[in-house]
């Protein structure tokens, strides 16, 4: 950290001259002798030298690469063009070209602009086909949420050890260990609609805000009133971050869109009567599962990103690209 501030400190105070170029190889490599000098031994030493090593020349990389960024492009290599830099990177982007996870410890090395062009998106798909983009979507979701359900079902563990669970015993006389279940893995793995999902995980705290925020609104008269409201708390309750708004918001529509639709079909004896059919079931359950899969990716997008600047990004990019 002292090295990338240090040499922030020089570039951005004297730009891409010579002598900023001098400053940071001198103290650049001075620093890192130090290290050497201070910390080793008669054996081979794998300490924090090693990643400093890697850091020294990106730094001193950096420097050059402002620095051939100031003349004029006739008299620079075609290795130089491609890594020279106009203008000084943020620090937030130094320090994020210099920790890269997969490359901070041992290299390899790579320069800003390289490092630029892969978080601005250059090296990505131009156009993604569609499919694969719903399916990453929808892996992504479950993936997030696996972090969630985790997180309960260790919860939930400790309660049962400790004894807080115990729900009385089945008609065998089994003892139910579940008086503080939160997941249901299989309803949550079989889920075929949104309401699923909801009956599925976070069980406690959707039955607590049942029985103290939806229930004592029944006065009100109007069902889709209470469940707004209702989701209009939990997302106050989650935080101020527009992302939480969205996705609360989003499962309303989604659940009101469901039981809408189930509505219809049940009125309709023909419908009815063609749902019944087994082909026609073994169908509907792969649309579902599909449905199910890649929505619930894309509803929970809102809630990790958590801002609107972040979150807003997703569809804009997809419309963008769907128009290239």
């Amino acid at each position: 950290m002292a090295s990338i501030l240090v040499t922030y400190t020089v570039l951005f105070t004297m730009g891409g001259s010579l002598i900023s170029v001098a400053i940071t190889f001198i103290f650049s490599m001075t620093y890192l002798l130090a290290g050497y000098y201070a910390t080793g031994t008669e054996t081979y030493d794998i300490k924090w030298t090693m990643p400093q090593c890697v850091l020294t020349l990106r730094l001193i990389g950096l420097a050059f690469d402002l620095y051939d960024g100031k003349k004029p492009a006739e008299l620079l290599s075609n290795d130089q063009k491609k890594s020279a830099l106009s203008k000084i990177p943020s620090l937030l982007e130094v320090a994020g070209h210099t920790y890269f996870p997969s490359s901070f410890l041992v290299g390899p090395q790579f320069s800003m602009r390289r490092y630029q062009d892969f978080v601005s998106g250059e090296f990505r798909e131009k156009m993604l086909p569609f499919v694969k983009k719903c399916l990453v979507l929808g892996f992504w979701g479950k993936m997030t949420l696996y972090k969630y359900i985790s997180c309960w079902l260790i919860s939930e563990g400790v309660c049962i050890c400790s004894g807080l669970t115990y729900n009385g015993k089945t008609p065998d006389g089994q003892i139910k260990w579940d008086g503080c279940a939160n997941v249901k893995l299989r309803v949550f793995e079989g889920a075929t609609k949104f309401g699923h999902f909801i009956a599925s995980f976070n069980i406690n705290t959707n039955n607590w805000v049942s029985q103290y925020v939806y229930k004592r609104l029944k006065f009100m008269g109007n069902r889709y009133i209470s469940q707004a409201a209702a989701l209009m708390f939990l997302a106050v309750w989650h935080g101020l971050h527009s992302g939480y708004y969205m996705c609360f918001a989003m499962e309303f529509l989604v659940m009101k869109l469901e039981k809408d639709l189930e509505q219809i079909i049940q009125k309709s004896e023909a419908a009815v009567e063609f749902f019944k059919n087994p082909l026609v079931q073994i169908m509907t359950w792969i649309i579902l599962k599909l449905y199910t899969f890649v929505f619930m990716g894309w509803c929970l997008i809102p809630f990790a990103l958590l801002s609107f600047p972040r979150w807003w990004q997703v569809p804009i990019i997809n419309a963008t690209k769907q128009k290239e």
